[in-house]
């Protein structure tokens, strides 16, 4: 945000932006922004991307996700944070809000936000429900920079349009195995099994198949 000296002088004075190209905006002010914004918005390496609301699948799929985590690990130190916990990616000069991010270790919050909004660090698995309209980024750009995050352990991608689940676990060497699952199996993400039809839950695929609920004109 320029801030001027007064309203003659025609040369604003950038408090943040030194050497950027024009409309680049730092990740300073983006976490000021950001900690006073009504909606939440991303942050892509310069560029502030604002956020879309969620369709019912997608919603449903992360209250599962996160119903059945709360069961598994409610007696551990383990954390299940929703989408509304920002992830910073360095590598990529990311921030982000995933769908659902997991901390077995003590949580590390990043220092310099000096705005008091709190950034976490060091999530171990990050899950994000994909749809149409995400599923380029997820499996892309945005894998690429979350894979990069040392203290990930495992990726995994939900689809909201089908029975379809991708997880990129990766060793303590870094060497990456990725696993696909759909129909009636189960799944190991971080120490939990959790069922696929758990996951799924209410969920339908069509307009014939969506339970409890209808569009009201």
């Amino acid at each position: 945000m320029a801030i001027t000296k007064k309203e003659t002088d025609k040369k604003p004075i950038t408090k943040y932006r030194k050497d950027k190209k024009e409309n680049y905006i730092s990740e300073i002010e983006y976490l000021e922004r950001e900690l006073l914004a009504e909606t939440k918005s991303e942050y892509h390496d310069g560029k502030i991307v604002a956020m879309a609301g969620a369709q019912l699948n997608h919603n449903r799929i992360v209250s599962n996700l996160i119903g059945e985590f709360y069961k598994y690990l409610e007696e551990t130190e383990c954390e299940v944070l929703p989408s509304d916990m920002l992830v910073h990616l360095p590598e990529c000069k990311r921030y982000v809000f995933p769908d659902v991010s997991i901390t077995c270790e003590k949580v590390e919050i990043m220092k310099k936000t000096r705005n008091g909004l709190q950034v976490l660090i060091n999530p171990q698995i990050i899950i994000e429900v994909s749809s149409k309209s995400t599923a380029e980024d997820d499996l892309g750009k945005k894998m690429t920079c979350y894979l990069k995050l040392k203290s990930l352990k495992q990726y995994v991608i939900i689809s909201s349009e089908k029975k379809s689940i991708i997880v990129y676990t990766k060793d303590k060497n870094g060497k990456l195995d990725i696993s696909s699952f759909s129909d009636e199996e189960d799944i190991k993400l971080g120490d939990c099994t959790i069922k696929i039809d758990k996951i799924y839950k209410r969920i339908g695929f069509d307009q014939s198949e969506s339970s409890e609920s209808k569009e009201i004109e």
